[in-house]
């Protein structure tokens, strides 16, 4: 992840973080979910239809918004996800990742960058627009940053009932300043500052430019 792309995750500018370290080594991160609410007038009528689009979005920001349809919401479904996300020109989706689960996506709307990192550390960034569909295997951390004017829309799949996502926002602060000054590298007084972050967001306002 670029200087810039951990500015918005943590909503710091791009220079705060010049002095970490970056590093492959797995930080051994646990799995964490959370639940979300559902109006009633997005409860299903028919079993085998859902109107996820009439949903009171559980995730919504300036940023961005997420609808959601999983079993919590829709019980015929089984070991299958949706999400309809959207990214707002003023957000990017946070980098993550999904310890148990794969995920594929189609784009709807907008053009988006999606950054992947593989096993190994080798980086794929490339971009994305209406028609075309991704993969993220199993426990690939990825991000996705909103490139085009105006909104990006994607319909997320996942083979999981939830995707058991893991963001870097919240994963820092389970831990004290010193044990990340030693991961990164650099002395505690040059750490940026964190700020405390109870759940991961899902979606953070970008603050930073994009990187060409």
């Amino acid at each position: 992840m670029t200087d810039a792309v951990l500015g918005n995750t943590y909503g710091l500018p791009a220079s705060a973080f010049s002095a970490l370290k970056r590093s492959p080594e797995d930080t051994g991160i646990g799995l964490r979910t959370t639940p979300a609410a559902v109006s009633d007038e997005a409860r299903r009528v028919n079993p085998h239809k859902f109107a996820v689009e009439a949903q009171i979005a559980p995730l919504f920001s300036p940023a961005g918004s997420a609808r959601l349809a999983r079993k919590q919401f829709w019980p015929i479904l089984e070991n299958i996800a949706m999400f309809s996300l959207r990214v707002t020109d003023q957000g990017m989706r946070e980098p993550h990742w999904h310890p148990a689960t794969a995920e594929m996506g189609y784009v709807l709307q907008g053009r988006a960058r999606m950054t992947v990192l593989s096993p190994g550390a080798s980086v794929d960034t490339y971009e994305l627009g209406p028609g075309d569909v991704y993969f993220i295997p199993r426990a690939y951390p990825h991000h996705i940053e909103d490139i085009g004017q105006g909104d990006i829309h994607f319909l997320v799949f996942f083979d999981r009932e939830t995707p058991g996502d893991i963001g870097c926002k919240a994963s820092v602060s389970a831990y004290s300043r010193e044990v990340l000054a030693a991961t990164f590298g650099c002395e505690v007084a040059t750490l940026p500052p964190f700020p405390f972050t109870a759940q991961d967001p899902l979606i953070v306002p970008r603050s930073n430019p994009v990187d060409r």
